[in-house]
């Protein structure tokens, strides 16, 4: 499992769990196959900026509001820029073509990139267009679905 892979099931976890400790989020991991170093864990945690929030079981790791701030006002700059540069867009099975405006697609292809959408392996862009390579036909599908709405 590579580092963005583990920080996405860390954010499961504490999205869906209350952690206490490194230690418990440890274990958490290593129930679901993963074995990660509490010094790997304490990277991820500064990295992800989790915050200790204390709620009615105690101190617990929670998501900083202002990650979360970030992440919406980044998806909406994506979502934005992608209703102002694509024109058409055009697939096959795990291949997403988005067509743009003339040198639209670096700038978006970009974006696309820092969003970290899960499935999507990678993008290549040229002036005007952009392949979104994916690894999963159901994500492919899904995306293509709220891509096409917001062109609509």
């Amino acid at each position: 499992m590579n580092k963005t892979e583990r920080q996405k099931l860390i954010l499961h976890i504490i999205k869906t769990m209350d952690i206490k400790t490194q230690f418990e989020l440890v274990n958490e991991l290593s129930k679901r196959g993963l074995v990660a170093t509490q010094a790997t864990l304490s990277r991820d945690i500064k990295n992800l900026k989790l915050v200790k929030e204390i709620n009615s079981k105690g101190s617990v790791y929670r998501i900083s509001n202002n990650i979360n701030n970030e992440r919406n006002r980044s998806y909406q700059l994506l979502k934005d820029i992608f209703i102002n540069t694509v024109t058409k867009i055009d697939d096959i099975d795990y291949l997403i073509v988005l067509h743009t405006r003339p040198g639209g697609a670096p700038n978006l292809a970009f974006y696309i990139d820092q969003e970290k959408i899960d499935g999507i392996i990678g993008t290549i862009a040229g002036d005007d267009t952009i392949l979104v390579i994916l690894n999963n036909k159901i994500i492919s599908e899904n995306l293509l679905i709220n891509w096409r709405e917001w062109l609509s």
